[in-house]
């Protein structure tokens, strides 16, 4: 059976000439009040008065069924009343039946009526739409979305989709419709709401030149605005009981490890720069001295950056209650999402291979290969962060940052992976002004490689993955000390 003969007969024709029809979104609530109402909505809410009693009854109707736009030319109030709030009011292609085509629901409050605009001789999908299937508590439903446009598409037919597939590639209206087994009406229409949707690329606009598709879409989706969905501490999955426990920060792991000293405050104290000093000194340093990084300098660098300071209990009466991770550094939500991995290849102290820093007992636990497909990721590792510094210097120690997605993502929802990437910028700085200030080689490097790193450290990556490597070694004598670069600066200034 053919795309065309499943189709309800009136797409698959000439004659069948889609219908428009226009209701509120479904979590739009109407309150009325004799002529006056208020729309209670994602956005907020809004009173409206002296509406007149007929169209509060039909604007409340629009709550539960669907209105022709046909019918609007005898209603200039209620028309009205949808153009001021637009982003308030789903569009739906349906045949003359009421099947529905596809429906364009707004998610922005930029959104306005998209009608279905007369679409150019050819037509092309933007690069930056693309499509997906919704979880079943959204019925499945299939939808094309897009960073640049400020509605959702949900596509109810197969035909919708074929439709969308055809104009992947600049073609006519008529082509596409024909490739999709509509007919030439329901191609106009389909192609006309697209346009008024934005997700065609109509070539006068034009689309942002310098934007990366992920890179947007992550851009628009981890702050609210351009979306309609839940955002922030929702504590989305209520399927997932509790915070998923890290090793290390609530009971000890098993296995050996080494303790890493504490260091003496007072010591660091006195020797430290002033924080000025530090700031303005900072630098990524690409060269080291003979004699490698010790054993004693990585662990204080590692207990003054990263370590566990303290566990606050969580409310066990507390459905959302969590066991609250102070560290040195600040984090949203102090889930203690990140860890951090050393891959040794230069330290005095220490044998080369991969160890994980427990933060809260302040040790190393080594993790062996598991076969020479480890150590060939521990090579690969190494490679990469060599290449990450223009291939300038010999890795003594790399550090790599992972997050434990599901320690944000359990609390946090469409700014997870954001908040874990700020918190990474966070430990950056940290790594880089304590080891400027105990006049150690800091260099944060740009990327990594995310399959190598898996398999080096033995993770899945899906659940705990590298979001940042940072390179610490032994700074070499001829590059200059904070202290005198800092001096240096303000006798410059002074002297500018």
């Amino acid at each position: 059976m053919t795309v065309t003969e499943q189709l309800p007969p009136d797409l698959a024709t000439e004659g069948g000439a889609p219908r428009t029809l226009l209701r509120l979104r479904p979590e739009v609530v109407v309150t009325a009040q004799g002529d006056d109402l208020e729309l209670s909505h994602p956005w907020g809410r809004q009173r409206v008065h002296a509406l007149g009693a007929e169209t509060v009854q039909r604007l409340a109707a629009l709550t539960h069924s669907h209105l022709d736009v046909d019918e609007l030319a005898g209603s200039g109030r209620l028309f009205h009343l949808l153009q001021r709030f637009p982003y308030l009011v789903t569009t739906t292609l349906a045949d003359p039946l009421g099947e529905p085509l596809a429906s364009a629901v707004p998610i922005a409050r930029s959104a306005g009526l998209p009608g279905v605009v007369r679409p150019p001789a050819s037509v092309v999908l933007s690069r930056f739409a693309y499509l997906r299937r919704l979880p079943e508590e959204h019925a499945g439903a299939c939808v094309l979305e897009s960073p640049t446009a400020p509605f959702r598409l949900t596509l109810h037919q197969p035909a919708a989709g074929a439709f969308v597939a055809a104009v992947t590639a600049s073609r006519s209206v008529a082509e596409a419709a024909l490739l999709a087994g509509i007919g030439p009406a329901a191609g106009q229409a389909l192609a006309g709401l697209l346009a008024g949707a934005g997700f065609l690329d109509d070539g006068a606009t034009g689309e942002p030149p310098l934007w990366d598709f992920h890179d947007l879409l992550f851009h628009a989706r981890s702050r609210p605005g351009r979306h309609d969905y839940p955002s922030g501490g929702v504590f989305a999955h209520p399927e997932v009981e509790q915070l998923p426990a890290i090793p290390g920060t609530g009971a000890r792991e098993d296995g050996t490890g080494i303790d890493l000293p504490v260091p003496d405050w007072d010591a660091v104290l006195a020797r430290d720069p002033a924080l000025s000093e530090v700031l303005e000194g900072r630098r990524s340093v690409r060269s080291y001295a003979e004699t490698p990084v010790t054993l004693d300098q990585l662990g204080e660098l590692l207990y003054r950056v990263a370590r566990v300071r303290r566990i606050i209990p969580g409310d066990p009466s507390d459905p959302h209650g969590y066991d609250i991770v102070d560290r040195p550094y600040p984090a949203g939500g102090a889930t203690g999402e990140l860890e951090v991995y050393l891959s040794v290849v230069r330290c005095d102290g220490l044998v080369p291979g991969v160890y994980r820093y427990d933060a809260a007992a302040h040790r190393l636990r080594p993790r062996p290969f598991a076969g020479p497909g480890d150590e060939a990721a521990f090579r690969e590792l190494m490679t990469a962060a060599w290449r990450a510094t223009g291939c300038t210097v010999d890795p003594q120690v790399l550090l790599t940052v992972t997050s434990r997605f599901g320690r944000l993502s359990w609390k946090y929802s469409q700014i997870a992976y954001a908040l874990t990437l700020k918190h990474v910028g966070v430990v950056y700085q940290t790594l880089y002004l304590v080891a400027t200030a105990m006049g150690l080689a800091p260099c944060g490097l740009g990327s990594g490689d995310t399959d190598a790193a898996a398999r080096a450290l033995g993770l899945d990556w899906t659940a705990e993955s590298s979001v940042g490597e940072f390179l610490i070694g032994s700074r070499p004598a001829d590059v200059p000390r904070t202290a005198h670069r800092f001096t240096d600066m303000v006798a410059q200034a002074r002297e500018g």
